[in-house]
């Protein structure tokens, strides 16, 4: 029995729509099952209960349904008896393919040959042929022979025709059968109706054929060749329906393989060890070597490397992590050795959650795919209907012959798997390649709102900024040198934890600059701080804390400038004496403005929605190109702030990286954390991107509308195919050309369409190279 909540099924056998709607309908129809999400391209079903369900029984009504199932543990589980049932389900159709075509080729053959047989002058020909040899009785000799040789093509057209069937035909007869026993029908129903109609009537000539009472009587035509032909291209366009759907979930299984086995341990002698990487607990050290796999999310504590993240964040160039710099699971080591502290293990990992994310969006549903799941389960019974209204016009015209061969063809060219198909594909597709980039795509209803976003908000600190100060100005007073000024304010803040003192050492390491030794370090809060530099006392902070009062006019006129141009700045003194002032600010990212020109060429009007004061953020707006700014808002008036666009008619993505966009996050029609941003962030958006700035939002952006019109040219094909293709089948070209399709080439139709479906979506997967 299992608990409430919901349960995960793995389910083998669906392939298209309708399968997936059979399979829901027996998992609702369960004690305390609340609701079922199927998705048949990921072999998954998630039931949702109110009350404890049996799952053995639900695994085994789905088994004799035609869907072997059994609960599923995790992503881990799933990837892996994924790849085991695609490898067999594989591995089955190329044999039967093989076996197909090796039986189907000569039956055509042969097919094609005698069909003269049939002809209306047939009968006439061997009757003349035996009256020019001078036969007794020539006109009933004849007969005989003609009859023979009707006879004996149609005993060599089963003997081709049976295997064939046994082996690719009863595949898809059985499925049909379960599907019927569960009282729906798929897409193996109008298949099987065909192949079992055009075999069945061909067997009973056979049999006809050879009865006592036949004699010389003519026979109709047999169709094994039509049987033959639409079970082995149904075969074969499973088989490369199959191989291309395997290449479609690459992104979760390419995810999977990039989580290491082991992991090297430093144990607390300082031995390092290799052990499974699910021994790995918080807080263990990790050694990182050249060419290692990265097997947990922590800091650096010791040692400094180089990190290929290009796999998670599509990022092109090694980034640098040394000691207190955060690296994440999955990315490879190309230089440097050091060791991590584990913070996050197993499931909670960058690496583990990115698959989990990518998988729950390639099984999610788009609103146009569930608009399409819906045409296609009612598809297959108004398809019966058109072709039991095909036969009986046929008929009433006096042709049950051409009645039966185009009710066939209507039964087999309407498959609606190219429906089904039409819209997972490119969704699984996109967000595989999209997660290659660093870009997390919640689902298909996601890719669907983003395509349509006409309006974004830009958070400011994180998002369009680096999110922590930079030094932007050194102003020196008197025959003081810039060098020098920076060099002291570095001695007396390298012993400071506050953000701006951190950013005024990396200004001047940055600078190649050699920073003198400090002592006697002293910080006061709010004020500054204080150091001995040689013989010299240093004081970096406010004018008031480091000169001797009073304060020069010369250094409030500086700082107040730079305060009212949106800058923080510091002064620093040598024994009360100001050498010169510092400014600081929160840096704008450097692709920022470019970004933001890319998303306006897009169609998409940007804002700017801030916490920080109004001179702060007009100034980044202005360097940024963004004219509507929102300053010092509070985290409800960022919500208002989306939802007065919305009210305008609006679609909005909003995009932040802190706990304060949260809300705003949640009420927009497209959230997007920025940065993997924090957790609250991430929870609340619908899009996670792992790359800073806001360049990955127009990339976010690209991929979803690549989609959706991917998409759209998938169902104007699905759509446009049955539209052309059921009336062609029925007859509808006869009354002026005299020409109807045929079940074979409506075998090869259907196959095409299935396939054309799958290879346009595959296109997408472009969008993954950075």
């Amino acid at each position: 029995m299992s608990d409430r909540g919901t349960v995960e099924f793995l389910v083998d056998g669906m392939k298209c729509a309708s399968c997936s709607a059979a399979v829901a309908g027996i998992l609702r129809g369960q004690p305390g099952v609340a609701g079922a999400q199927v998705d048949f391209m990921l072999g998954r079903a998630t039931a949702e209960t109110d009350a404890p369900i049996d799952t053995a029984r639900i695994c085994a009504l789905l088994t004799r349904a035609g869907y072997p199932a059994r609960p599923a543990l995790g992503v881990g589980d799933r990837l892996d008896a994924l790849m085991r049932s695609e490898a067999s389900e594989i591995r089955a159709l190329r044999i039967r393919t093989i076996v197909g075509i090796a039986f189907c080729v000569p039956l055509v053959v042969v097919a094609m040959w005698t069909h003269h047989l049939w002809s209306t002058h047939a009968r006439e020909s061997f009757e003349e042929t035996a009256r020019l040899n001078g036969t007794v009785m020539w006109k009933q000799a004849g007969a005989y022979a003609h009859s023979a040789a009707q006879n004996a093509t149609v005993a060599i057209q089963f003997l081709l025709a049976t295997p064939i069937m046994l082996v690719c035909g009863w595949p898809i007869v059985r499925a049909a059968l379960l599907a019927a026993r569960a009282r729906t029908a798929t897409m193996d129903s109008l298949l099987a109706i065909g192949i079992c109609a055009a075999y069945g009537w061909s067997a009973l000539l056979v049999l006809l054929a050879f009865l006592p009472a036949a004699g010389a009587a003519p026979h109709p035509a047999p169709y094994f060749e039509a049987a033959g032909v639409i079970a082995t291209l149904a075969t074969v366009g499973r088989w490369m329906e199959s191989r291309a759907t395997v290449r479609a979930r690459d992104a979760v299984r390419g995810l999977a393989k990039l989580q290491p086995a082991t992991a090297r341990v430093r144990g607390g002698g300082g031995e390092d060890a290799d052990v499974p990487v699910e021994s790995v607990r918080s807080g263990d050290l990790v050694v990182l070597r050249p060419g290692d796999r990265v097997p947990v999310d922590g800091p650096v504590v010791e040692g400094e490397v180089d990190l290929d993240q290009s796999a998670l964040t599509g990022e092109s160039m090694p980034v640098a992590r040394r000691s207190g710099d955060a690296v994440m699971s999955g990315t490879l080591v190309v230089g440097g050795s050091a060791v991590v502290r584990a913070a996050h293990v197993g499931a909670e990992t960058v690496l583990r959650n990115v698959a989990r994310m990518v998988e729950e969006a390639q099984s999610s549903r788009a609103p146009v795919a569930r608009l399409a799941d819906r045409v296609s389960a009612w598809f297959t019974f108004a398809v019966l209907g058109i072709g039991a209204a095909t036969f009986a016009a046929w008929a009433a015209a006096g042709d049950v012959s051409m009645g039966f061969e185009c009710t066939i063809a209507v039964l087999v060219i309407a498959c609606p798997c190219a429906l089904g198909l039409a819209t997972p594909t490119a969704i699984m597709v996109a967000t595989g390649a999209a997660a290659r980039r660093g870009i997390l795509l919640k689902g298909g209803a996601v890719v669907e709102s983003l395509a349509r976003v006409d309006a974004a908000v830009l958070d400011k600190t994180g998002t369009i900024t680096a999110g922590h100060p930079e030094v932007t100005a050194i102003d020196a007073f008197g025959d003081a040198a810039e060098e020098s000024v920076l060099a002291l304010a570095a001695a007396a803040e390298r012993g400071s934890e506050h953000p701006l003192g951190e950013a005024i050492v990396r200004a001047a390491r940055g600078r190649g600059m050699a920073i003198p030794d400090a002592e006697a370090f002293r910080s006061t809060v709010g004020r500054g701080v204080e150091a001995a530099v040689g013989a010299r006392t240093v004081r970096v902070g406010a004018p008031e804390f480091a000169c001797s009062a009073p304060v020069p006019g010369v250094v409030l006129d500086a700082v107040t400038h730079r305060c009212a141009a949106g800058f923080t700045s510091v002064v620093v003194s040598e024994d009360g004496v100001a050498l010169g002032a510092i400014s600081l600010a929160d840096a704008l990212l450097p692709e920022s403005r470019d970004a933001v020109a890319r998303l306006r060429a897009l169609g998409i009007a940007v804002s700017m929605a801030s916490g920080d004061d109004a001179r702060v953020a007009r100034r980044i707006a202005d360097d940024a190109g963004i004219a509507d700014v929102r300053a010092g808002l509070l985290p409800t008036a960022k919500a208002a702030v989306v939802a007065e666009l919305r009210a305008e008619g609006r679609t909005v993505a909003m995009v932040g990286d802190g706990v304060n966009d949260a809300p705003a996050l949640a009420s927009a029609d497209v959230g997007i954390a920025v940065g993997r941003g924090t957790d609250i962030a991430a929870d609340a958006a619908d899009v996670v991107l792992l790359r800073p700035g806001v360049l990955p939002v127009v990339d976010a952006v690209g991929v979803a509308r690549a989609t959706m019109r991917t998409v759209r040219q998938n169902l104007w094909w699905a759509f446009g195919y049955n539209l052309v293709g059921i009336p062609l089948a029925a007859g509808a070209l006869w009354p002026v050309a005299h020409w109807v399709p045929g079940p074979m080439f409506a075998a090869v139709a259907m196959s095409v369409s299935s396939v054309a479906v799958v290879l346009n979506s595959l296109r997408l997967r472009g969008l993954g190279r950075a």
